[in-house]
């Protein structure tokens, strides 16, 4: 929902008392509006904001059912060390656990908003299949989220990727995840981060929206459908570099340690560094393929 939704439902609710089923999602579990700033940040410019942070969601209005169990309508808030236990098989609004609780949701399938926590304890999420907003667990490394395929804004982990992860709207960060690889991963519509990587296959990649960040422990990178990338592509250390399909760099370029990658046919915004020598090797070789296929002189 957009800015001009949201002031239009909260001034709505101002003048007749009553709680449009858009503005569910931003009452948490025990039917209070939320004062979190992120899900506010859009709700402030109205002059009845104070009359819909003391207005009351009755617990009918909290649930649903459908085929897979029990919808959360609202968005889930928990603040502490207790551990937490969802039921649901989806929530609406978003999923925040501020403490650091560990979190059990075996049956749950999807969360319309962000999925974010602080907790540095077990994270259990075997069948979570798409989060519209963000995703982020940046203290654990016991994040079990194996069929995790879709992500609508940014994603930030620890460890390791989710086999299963096909697309992130926008920027994905990876951190201390040695082998990065994924069969499924197609498009990040942000920056692309994956810090301590060794070794890098994405086999189904094509487009990264904004720079492709990596470190000086890259050393292969293998990426057969890439496209386009729309910012840097520094990939100073890396001597292994498998990117036939690149055809364009919207910022800057390191590929220094790869021999014999560079070819004209990659767009680079910026300044692209080289292999030593690699510009004239791939120029005297391409005169030699041209020479090649010329017919012979006959005299």
């Amino acid at each position: 929902m957009n800015h001009t939704e949201l002031l239009y439902h909260i001034n709505h609710y101002a003048k007749t008392g009553i709680i449009h089923d858009v503005l569910i999602p931003y009452y948490d579990q025990h039917g209070q509006w939320l004062e979190s700033p992120g899900i506010l940040s859009c709700a402030k410019l109205s002059p009845h904001l104070d009359r819909i942070k003391s207005s009351y969601l009755p617990a009918s209005r909290r649930t649903s059912r459908d085929r897979s169990g029990t919808i959360l309508r609202t968005s889930f808030i928990w603040r502490g060390s207790e551990s937490v236990r969802l039921t649901h098989s989806g929530i609406q609004g978003s999923l925040i656990v501020d403490g650091n609780a560990n979190i059990h949701a075996a049956g749950l399938r999807h969360v319309n908003g962000n999925l974010i926590s602080s907790t540095d304890k077990r994270v259990y999420l075997p069948n979570l299949r798409t989060v519209g907003g963000h995703f982020e667990f940046m203290h654990t490394f016991g994040l079990h989220v194996p069929r995790l395929h879709h992500v609508g804004g940014r994603a930030k982990m620890l460890g390791f990727l989710p086999p299963f992860l096909t697309t992130v709207g926008r920027s994905l960060g990876v951190y201390w995840c040695f082998d990065s690889e994924s069969d499924r991963l197609q498009s990040v519509g942000g920056y692309l981060v994956l810090t301590k990587a060794i070794t890098i296959r994405f086999p189904e990649l094509v487009a990264i929206g904004g720079s492709f960040v990596l470190t000086y422990q890259t050393h292969v990178i293998h990426a057969m459908k890439l496209q386009s990338i729309g910012g840097d592509f520094m990939t100073g250390a890396a001597h292994d570099i498998r990117t036939p399909a690149l055809r364009s760099v919207g910022g800057n370029m390191d590929t220094s340690s790869a021999k014999r990658y560079y070819h004209p046919r990659i767009t680079v915004g910026g300044k692209w560094t080289t292999y030593p020598g690699d510009v004239e090797d791939w120029t005297h070789r391409d005169a030699a393929r041209r020479a090649m296929k010329q017919k012979p002189f006959m005299l």
